[in-house]
């Protein structure tokens, strides 16, 4: 136990309880000598029956990922946050903040690239996580992670059930993941416990929008089952959606609840209806086209000035969230 830095991120082992830290040379249990780490220096934190049908999904969704010609260097990611057709992605980097120096734990990442981008603010240790091993894998393939050997970690956790002790992390982010997940009390209560006194919590996900969730259910519903079927969708995206997403007063309440302090900033819906409407259900040679450019900056111009009216805000879809722990 005294052998650990503190500068390195502590977990226990979920066979024996044993605290482990995540260094690269840390291939063992410190405790029973389990297995920890696979041959890509993912470090497997999750037991193998949690979440084994959902598990099952994304294993199979990134094993095909193929490594890319060259790997791209991650200087190269910052400009996913200034996309025309994603708005949101501005305002969710300046929600998150400054991140140099800091212990960060990104949950759910997925194929996500952009939050990569986060390592060029030096943090002090990066954790790259999702439910799935085979994303830290292929995201490997991708990237030049070189230059950030002695800041990044790559982990399978299953966010429900964090593995990290108290205390380990300033920031944890979340990018349209928290609807995946069955429990969000036990998953915000598990937070709180990793983030230190003063730590931020930020996420990203789809807010209720009565406009939007009357026309899915109405008007909307033949396309929707049609975009469903063409390109496919996961169980859990499948279930938020009918929901019609995340409401802030419910959150704020169970935040509060639990001694946090929330806050929310909305934004897109005419964007956002557009750039679904060309994903979805047009060609994808015309996608670009109809997303960038002066037609499509222009909505977004709009989209910020209408936002200025209580109506509209109510029913703008992309919601930035989180919390601070006093």
């Amino acid at each position: 136990m005294d052998s650990i830095s503190d500068t390195e991120i502590r977990f226990r082992c979920l066979a024996c309880g044993a605290v482990n830290a995540m260094e690269p040379s840390a291939l063992a249990c410190r405790g029973c000598g389990l297995r920890l780490v696979d041959a890509h220096g993912v470090f497997h934190l999750l037991d193998a029956s949690s979440k084994a049908e959902e598990r099952a999904f994304y294993d199979s969704a990134y094993a095909g990922s193929s490594a890319e010609p060259a790997k791209a260097p991650i200087t190269s990611l910052r400009e996913l946050w200034d996309r025309a057709d994603a708005p949101q992605n501005q305002l969710l980097y300046r929600v998150t903040g400054d991140l140099s120096g800091k212990k960060v734990l990104l949950i759910g990442n997925g194929a996500s690239r952009k939050e990569l981008s986060f390592l060029e603010q030096r943090p002090l240790r990066l954790v790259y996580s999702d439910l799935s091993p085979n994303a830290g894998q292929a995201i490997q393939k991708q990237l030049d992670f070189l230059p950030y050997q002695a800041v990044i970690r790559f982990a399978a956790i299953d966010a429900e059930n964090l593995p990290f002790e108290d205390a380990s992390f300033d920031v944890v982010y979340g990018h349209a993941m928290v609807h995946h997940l069955p429990d969000v009390e036990r998953f915000l209560r598990g937070v709180k416990r990793v983030l230190v006194p003063g730590g931020r919590a930020v996420f990203m996900d789809d807010a209720f929008s009565p406009v939007w969730h009357y026309s899915k259910q109405t008007w909307l519903k033949p396309l929707m089952k049609y975009s469903h079927r063409k390109t496919g969708i996961s169980p859990e995206d499948y279930r938020f959606s009918m929901s019609g997403g995340f409401k802030e007063s419910e959150l704020a309440a169970m935040m509060t609840g639990l001694g946090l302090q929330p806050f929310f900033q909305r934004a897109c819906l005419l964007d956002y209806l557009w750039t679904r409407a060309a994903v979805k259900l047009l060609p994808r040679r015309l996608y670009t086209p109809l997303t960038s450019g002066l037609p499509m900056r222009a909505l977004v111009r709009l989209d910020q000035a209408l936002g200025r009216l209580s109506w509209y805000r109510g029913n703008q879809i992309r919601l930035v969230w989180g919390f601070t722990k006093a």
